[in-house]
């Protein structure tokens, strides 16, 4: 009789494990969002310092040649750019929302349009 009391008793502490891990909230998906948010803001930060280092070059008159690619773009901004270009905005509006240049936004539809 104390061996079923025992079994009754770990049972419904199971249960109740089970059922209170379904009301638990996920963090991953909250991590998730926020390596995102912090990438992109990343990504702006570099775009700023790229402009200003571009500033400094037009003033020293230095002349670099920036390659466009998508190598140099993080995932996270490639799908932005995506999403962005199959619900049809320009690509002059996809440059200005994400800061990168029209040659590159081009390079990453290029690609896109290719594996698909």
């Amino acid at each position: 009789m104390d061996l079923w009391v025992i079994v009754i008793v770990l049972l419904a502490i199971a249960i109740g494990l089970i059922g209170w891990s379904f009301y638990k909230k996920d963090n991953g998906e909250k991590i998730k969002e926020e390596f995102e948010e912090l990438s992109l803001q990343l990504l702006q930060d570099i775009f700023q310092l790229k402009k200003r280092v571009s500033v400094l070059e037009k003033e020293l008159n230095i002349h670099t040649e920036e390659i466009a690619t998508s190598a140099k773009i993080h995932d996270v901004l490639k799908k932005h750019v995506i999403t962005l270009y199959t619900q049809g905005v320009a690509i002059e509006d996809i440059a200005n929302q994400t800061r990168l240049s029209e040659a590159t936004i081009k390079v990453v539809v290029d690609e896109y349009l290719e594996n698909n």
